[in-house]
């Protein structure tokens, strides 16, 4: 567990640094991280002569939160809509029919589903 914790901190913390520097570049992205790297970095602006503004352990702490959480109400969503699906089999037979209306009988890659 530590190893892999280490190893998940240096990849954010890379990841980061890199944002961090578009950022003070002036090239902004609208995601999550982008919108806490620049409100963390604002902070930190107006408040030059006191602690504010966040660490890089705790913006890093803040991209484990998200993500974690995230699989985990990902995972739930899945599995009720799975539970939900097998109790319904008119719900069910409605989603096969708009999968195959939307993709045929073509294997949806990634990009394919995102846009489903």
């Amino acid at each position: 567990m530590k190893h892999i914790n280490r190893e998940v901190g240096s990849l954010l913390t890379r990841i980061i640094e890199k944002r961090e520097k578009f950022l003070r570049a002036g090239d902004h992205k609208d995601d999550l991280l982008g919108l806490l790297l620049k409100s963390n970095l604002n902070e930190v602006e107006v408040n030059k002569n006191s602690d504010g503004g966040m660490s890089m352990a705790d913006v890093i702490e803040e991209c484990k939160l998200f993500y974690f959480a995230g699989q985990e109400t990902t995972a739930n969503l899945l599995t009720w809509t799975m539970i939900v699906l097998s109790m319904h089999n008119e719900w069910q037979e409605r989603a096969r029919e708009e999968v195959l209306q939307v993709f045929g009988n073509n294997k949806p890659d990634y990009d394919d589903l995102n846009r489903f």
